[in-house]
């Protein structure tokens, strides 16, 4: 969300623009989907926003044309033709509002979001550590915008395979919201998720498991204990014991997930085929067959179940590559 106001409205978050003789007032969210949502066309208001961009005076609402117009482009992975319009729209900015303005940060960040859908993960960091100052420096740590710029430095750290850079960000993403929500809250429990997973794939279980165990405590909190949140939570904490070799909590779990799941989604919904793989490798492990076998014919049956393709929960987890 860019802060510089012009004409009684926040200047990246409301633009006027003419078009075939009416006016079109432009909600600038991030992928440009306000321009997409104009009812003579995407197109008709691309072009009016590039010809308005190409005439306009090099003041921050041309900036804010540009930017707009390469938020549309950036969507459609037309990269090449976004990359210009930033730049230009990022200079314009310095010019006039100052380098340290939040606009320029809000610019910044999205050529970082360009370079990154690039994969020119390089050229990208650049950008989003120039934004963050920015936003610290304006905004305060505190933030949104800085709380959605770490989610973007994150992004860009797990796909450069920085894992001490990306737990520094995720431990700093959750003492904010540690800080400026609840313990329990849901934006809490999904960063110590994402820590949990993070220590899991470095091989330090003994520290996935402490944060492993919090998010169970919270979502039993929060959600109830019967909740399929609770059982994917217990479904993680089983995978961590089942890679330290403790098998029988490992066990305990994967058949406590398996129960809620049957309770709150029914006995042939596709949730159950995590926890049920998860008892597959686990008795194959230790050489008990039979019901190695019976649990991996109830995973295919329900995983070729009618629901198929309707579970849309949190049930992420790594079991199959176990």
């Amino acid at each position: 969300m860019l802060l510089f106001r012009a004409a009684g409205c926040t200047l990246f978050a409301c633009v006027t623009v003419a078009v075939a003789g009416e006016v079109a007032q432009l909600d600038a969210v991030d992928g440009g989907t306000a321009i997409a949502a104009y009812s003579p066309g995407g197109a008709t208001l691309e072009a009016e926003l590039a010809r308005a961009a190409a005439s306009g005076p090099e003041n921050a609402q041309t900036a804010v044309l540009l930017s707009i117009l390469a938020d549309r482009h950036r969507a459609q992975h037309r990269y090449a033709a976004a990359e210009p319009l930033y730049l230009r729209a990022l200079a314009i900015l310095e010019r006039n509002v100052g380098p340290q303005d939040a606009n320029v940060g809000t610019v910044a960040q999205n050529l970082g979001k360009l370079y990154r859908a690039r994969n020119a993960l390089d050229r990208a960091e650049p950008y989003y550590r120039r934004a963050l100052e920015i936003f610290e420096d304006v905004l305060g740590p505190d933030h949104a915008n800085v709380v959605g710029l770490l989610t973007d430095m994150a992004a860009l750290y797990r796909a450069q395979n920085r894992y001490r850079d990306l737990e520094r960000v995720y431990q700093r993403s959750l003492a904010t919201a540690e800080r400026t929500l609840t313990p329990d809250h849901p934006r809490v429990l999904a960063l110590l998720g994402d820590l949990a997973s993070l220590y899991q794939g470095q091989g330090r279980y003994a520290d996935a498991e402490i944060v492993a165990k919090r998010v169970v405590r919270g979502v039993e909190k929060t959600m109830g204990p019967q909740h399929p949140g609770l059982a994917a939570a217990l479904n993680e904490l089983a995978g961590i014991h089942h890679l330290q070799g403790r098998l029988g909590e490992a066990e305990s779990n994967y058949k406590r997930s398996l129960a809620m799941l049957e309770k709150s989604l029914g006995p042939d919904h596709p949730a159950l085929e995590i926890p049920l793989n998860g008892l597959v490798v686990l008795y194959q492990t230790q050489g008990r067959r039979g019901e190695a076998e019976s649990a991996l014919k109830r995973a295919v049956a329900v995983g070729n179940s009618q629901y198929r393709g309707q579970w849309a929960g949190p049930m992420v987890v790594q079991q199959r590559s176990r």
